[in-house]
């Protein structure tokens, strides 16, 4: 009987995981997995904060020009292994702000490091509405510090972390406040 009832808690366990790695709100679910990567890497004088709003994640700030500055962003850790197969992009639901944002995906190489360049799709808001997207991979551009490189074509199961960006060329007035909701982001099938 002992057995059986490890079997069983073995077999929840691997259920609940497997629930958690597939809902579409797992990746938004804890703001404190999420870092927060500005342009003060490089002198700039944006911020952002990431929390939780409701059934929300949001990512919010000011995006300034000062210092050369112009990029506020946000990127976690993604286990693509516990994804299972191959997928076609990534699908978004977000309630928007009427700016354009960025997301981003790191990858790893053949050795098992984290690639210097990440990917990234560039996807629209509107003001106060909740919208789906599906940024597909042929929709992905590889960049290195904000320049263009080549790169291989991204496969979900090499896919360490995700992000999100506002720069000031996606921001509508070029800098000033911004806020988005991300209520779900998952491998798109």
């Amino acid at each position: 009987m002992r057995g059986a009832s490890n079997l069983s808690a073995a077999a929840l366990l691997s259920l609940c995981c497997a629930v958690a790695a597939s809902s579409p709100t797992h990746l938004i679910d804890d703001p404190t997995a999420w870092r927060i990567v500005n342009d003060g890497v490089m002198g700039g004088m944006s911020n952002s904060r990431v929390s939780r709003a409701g059934d929300a994640l949001r990512f919010a700030g000011e995006i300034s020009l000062q210092n050369n500055g112009g990029f506020a962003s946000i990127r976690r850790p993604f286990e693509a292994a516990a994804r299972g197969d191959d997928a076609k992009g990534f699908a978004l639901r977000v309630r928007g702000d009427g700016n354009r944002y960025r997301l981003r995906v790191y990858t790893r190489d053949a050795a098992g490091s984290e690639n210097g360049y990440s990917h990234y799709a560039i996807f629209d808001t509107r003001a106060g509405e909740v919208t789906a997207v599906q940024l597909r991979w042929p929709q992905f551009a590889a960049s290195f510090r904000g320049r263009a490189v080549d790169a291989p074509p991204i496969r979900l199961a090499e896919v360490i972390g995700v992000g999100v960006m506002i720069t000031k060329d996606d921001h509508r007035d070029g800098r000033g406040p911004f806020a988005l909701d991300l209520l779900g982001i998952e491998p798109l099938r």
